[in-house]
């Protein structure tokens, strides 16, 4: 019984690794749908251009932003922050990140990883209508964007490996216990024929020699 119990956890854990090693492939390969982040009506505390590109940091936050203002229809430039002031909300991606290095001449310096804004809608002080500016990536993908989480998978194709070398390992120091335990026994069988042997051999030689005495 515990033989088999031994068995069936070994080949269960081999068998688990296989299942997480597949599963974690294909969630991998297998791009998945993701939703873009939101900001909703902030103030912009920083927004550095040149180039066609623009670097923004919102007040009261650290994050930074980055906006390819060459992408966006209609095209996007700081002109539009200097009328007064601005909220701003936009969405942007999460998984994709720019290391940025700016600085202005008003002793600004935004330095550090900046997410990529796909839509900006703009609300003015004085009540005109928002201003939308969307990139052609946004467009095509309205509701989202796909990604693969390689990440996620290849930790479960990790756990999967771990758990069939844990399932080996029981396997090998299974069998080694076995060999052990022939080896143990086998002298034991050895010495007991030895032990008989002799008796035998003694018991057969007696008569001749009690046979050899009555003759003389």
């Amino acid at each position: 019984m515990k033989s088999l119990i031994i068995y069936m956890q070994r080949w269960g854990l081999i068998l688990l690794g296989i299942l997480l090693i597949i599963v974690g492939l294909i969630y991998g390969a297998i791009p998945q749908k993701t939703s873009y982040q939101s900001i909703t009506k902030a103030f912009i505390a920083h927004y550095l251009s040149g180039r066609g590109i623009g670097y923004m940091q919102l007040e009261k936050s650290p994050t930074l932003y980055i906006v390819n203002e060459g992408e966006f229809l209609p095209a996007f430039s700081a002109d539009y922050l200097n009328h007064g002031n601005v909220l701003i909300s936009f969405l942007y991606r999460t998984d994709e990140t720019t290391s940025i290095d700016a600085s202005s001449d008003n002793n600004v310096h935004l330095v550090g990883s900046a997410f990529p804004i796909v839509r900006i809608t703009l609300y003015h002080q004085f009540g005109q209508q928002p201003v939308v500016f969307s990139t052609h990536e946004y467009f095509q993908n309205p509701n989202g964007y796909y990604q693969h989480y390689w990440t996620a998978g290849i930790a479960l194709s990790i756990l999967g490996i771990i758990f069939i070398c844990l399932g080996l390992f029981i396997t090998i120091r299974q069998g080694k216990k076995v060999e052990q335990l022939d080896f143990d026994k086998t002298p034991a069988t050895t010495l007991e024929g030895a032990d008989k042997k002799p008796e035998q051999i003694d018991q057969g030689k007696e008569p001749e020699i009690a046979s050899g005495n009555n003759r003389n």
